[in-house]
């Protein structure tokens, strides 16, 4: 299975990366890691070669979420859409890719720590 994740420099998108990566019982996923400025992930695409691909582009661009999406299975958006111009184009970008790709799986997170995932953050 090829995994989509957009925003994946952020925190929730960390977490997820570092699990798929480690976990056993993951290890037939590969990941396409969608972000601004790719070369941040470049230690992980380092370790997994085979697992990771990197891609350098912003989610307001449909185009570029479109184009990353293609040959994924599902897509796994790990940002928070509050877009500047009030319209939502994050959402609307992850939407066009999934119907573009017919992908039928998108998970959506937008609240980080409710449950202290994140040691340190909030709270304890």
């Amino acid at each position: 299975m090829k995994l989509l994740i957009l925003a994946a420099n952020g925190q929730i998108a960390r977490i997820v990366e570092e699990r798929i990566l480690t976990e056993d019982k993951f290890k037939d996923i590969d990941l396409v890691l969608l972000l601004r400025r790719a070369s941040r992930l470049q230690s992980l695409k380092d370790r997994y070669p085979d697992r990771v691909t990197l891609v350098d582009g912003d989610i307001n661009n449909k185009q570029v979420v479109v184009d990353a999406a293609k040959g994924c299975d599902m897509i796994f958006s790990a940002v928070v859409d509050h877009d500047d111009a009030g319209n939502n184009r994050p959402t609307k970008n992850i939407i066009a890719a999934a119907e573009a790709n017919k992908i039928s799986r998108v998970i959506e997170t937008s609240l980080l720590g409710i449950y202290d995932e994140v040691p340190g953050k909030f709270g304890k």
